[in-house]
């Protein structure tokens, strides 16, 4: 035990470019399907007094799922979407998989250009890479909470 300090710091990029198709829509909300890449560059970094880490990682991840939303009234929605990708057991013995995006969130409509946001996201997502039955590398992610935002339409 050295029991030095370290200075951690994470830059997250996330970039996401999808489809959404509507099976069925009506005035008061509609339920969809969803196709995307979410592209995710990660750097992260470590800095003590007896040496410096840095890493970078991008991880393009396709990925599936749902979106659903109705209109309470005219000016108020809510919405509930899920997106994810997994690498199922049968695919590979020795990488495995997953990423999943929970995001449920209400919408007040001030104008047809602005509008606020308060939603609940979870993110899970983790990997695991095996060579010769011994696990080489593996990690995990999950972020979850409360969020606040302003849309702004033209």
């Amino acid at each position: 035990n050295v029991n030095l300090p370290v200075n951690s710091d994470l830059k997250w990029d996330f970039y996401r470019v999808g489809y959404e198709w509507d099976l069925v829509s009506a005035r008061h909300g509609f339920v969809g399907i969803v196709a995307d890449v979410k592209y995710n560059k990660l750097t992260a970094q470590l800095t003590s007094p007896i040496g410096d880490e840095l890493t970078t990682q991008n991880v393009p991840v396709p990925t599936i799922g749902g979106i659903a939303r109705v209109y309470v009234v005219p000016n108020i929605s809510i919405t509930g979407e899920f997106t994810g990708f997994k690498i199922p057991d049968s695919v590979s013995t020795d990488y495995k998989g997953h990423y999943a995006d929970l995001d449920i969130y209400g919408t007040l409509n001030f104008t047809n250009n602005i509008g606020a946001q308060v939603g609940y996201r979870s993110l899970d997502l983790g990997y695991q890479v095996r060579k010769n039955t011994t696990v080489t590398d593996a990690g995990s992610f999950e972020l979850k909470g409360l969020y606040f935002g302003a849309v702004v339409r033209y």
